[in-house]
């Protein structure tokens, strides 16, 4: 009974695999071939790919990772460290940190994986008569065409054939997205002699206004909202870990000049800071991770720099600079494994804070622009016609909460059972 959640998302993850088997083979043939093309001659073919396909080749394999690990729960016993499923701790499964943890983690699987899990693409416009905004759980017809002749025609043959095919159908497939195909449509696609698939799909989500699949959108979107949440949680996590650190080590005029610019970027609103700094430098992704990283380091420094002040004066860290203990040693040995905790809880709330953060800036306008998807500028393209259109921005408006939510919750957690270690110690 213990294992039916995994049985479950195991049979889901068969069925994905059976739809979507011609994507995850021409992404892993991609992968392969440019990988032997790198081997034979190096560097020679850099040219040839694209974010597009890098988005596929982490797909597929995360894809297998994730096939493998399934695999390894159900069927090896002693695979979760010597450990069945049914053998592990109680005290484990029901911590209260792992349901937020095991719903991010989810979340991060549907970023990595998301071009297989649609069946039509985030930016794939349907008929604008037939398909513009259905509601959720509509029906339509997809039929989706190819050319592999043309793709391989030039080819040397080996693995620039396999790698040009491969990226033929991942990057040029010709999509078509009908409210309901006629007969007649359907034949005059199988007649023009272009390897077809078709297939009626459901808009789970509905459609938008410009008969754009939500489903397919918040999926897509969310690779880009937790992408940029995460990059700018790392960046933050630096600077703010760097200057913390640096400014509860030295003591003295630096601690001091540290914390006062650390004041100095406090007493900017945050808002304010972001579009100054956009206004500057544009709107890229880049830019965005750039801009919520420089405005979020702030409260990590504080926290960091507090704690390793009061590190610094526990019996051990003294004992260990008694015994003339080399100061790489005790920041390795002592300091950090104490900061740990602190670090973890932090950057797992500064994420939650960035995620909300790029869903500010789309829904402004002022984040990543459209047609590319994300949580943010979905709910800000909604605004218009929410009243009669209400699923094209409140899907997404319940993931980014969902987000959120659990970010937090595990966050305090993580701040609980920090507390609870720090009675303890990390001395030994």
């Amino acid at each position: 009974m213990k294992r039916l959640p995994l049985i479950f998302a195991a049979v889901i993850f068969a069925l994905i695999s059976l739809v979507q088997y011609r994507l995850i083979v021409a992404s892993l043939v991609s992968l392969g071939a440019w990988c032997a093309l790198e081997a034979g001659s190096l560097f020679r073919f850099n040219g040839y790919w694209s974010p597009a396909l890098v988005e596929y080749w982490v797909a597929a394999v995360v894809w297998i990772a994730a096939a493998m690990w399934l695999v390894r729960r159900i069927f090896v016993p002693g695979g979760n460290r010597g450990k069945s499923v049914d053998q592990a701790p109680s005290s484990a499964r029901s911590h209260p940190g792992v349901v937020p943890a095991r719903i991010i983690v989810l979340l991060g699987f549907v970023a990595l994986t998301s071009p297989f899990l649609t069946l039509v693409g985030p930016d794939v416009q349907g008929n604008l008569v037939t398909t513009r905004l259905l509601p959720p759980l509509s029906t339509g017809f997809v039929s989706e065409s190819y050319d592999l002749g043309i793709a391989g025609a030039d080819s040397a043959g080996g693995p620039q054939e396999a790698f040009t095919v491969a990226n033929n159908y991942l990057l040029h497939r010709i999509v078509r997205v009908e409210g309901n195909a006629p007969d007649d449509s359907r034949s005059s696609i199988r007649s023009s002699g272009v390897p077809t698939r078709e297939f009626r799909t459901v808009f789970i989500f509905g459609t938008d206004d410009n008969a754009r699949d939500v489903f397919c959108r918040v999926v897509a979107g969310a690779r880009v909202s937790l992408g940029i949440g995460l990059c700018s949680a790392l960046g933050a996590l630096l600077i703010g870990g760097t200057v913390g650190f640096a400014a509860g080590m030295s003591g003295g005029v630096l601690d001091s000049i540290l914390m006062r610019l650390t004041d100095l970027f406090l007493a900017i609103p945050g808002l304010f800071l972001v579009i100054g700094i956009l206004a500057f430098i544009g709107q890229s992704a880049m830019t965005i991770v750039l801009v919520l990283s420089i405005a979020g380091w702030m409260g990590i420094a504080r926290v960091v720099r507090g704690e390793v002040v009061s590190l610094r004066e526990r019996e051990f860290i003294l004992a260990a600079k008694l015994l003339r203990v080399p100061p790489g040693k005790i920041i390795t040995r002592h300091f950090l494994p104490n900061l740990r905790p602190v670090i973890v809880t932090a950057a797992v709330l500064q994420f939650a804070s960035a995620v909300l953060g790029e869903a500010s800036l789309g829904f402004l306008g002022l984040g990543i622009q459209p047609p590319t998807a994300t949580w943010g500028n979905m709910m800000g393209e909604a605004t218009g016609y929410l009243a009669s259109a209400w699923w094209v921005g409140v899907f997404p408006g319940i993931l980014l909460a969902v987000v959120l939510v659990a970010a937090h919750t595990l966050g305090e957690n993580l701040t609980a059972d920090g507390n609870s270690d720090a009675t303890g110690g990390y001395e030994q």
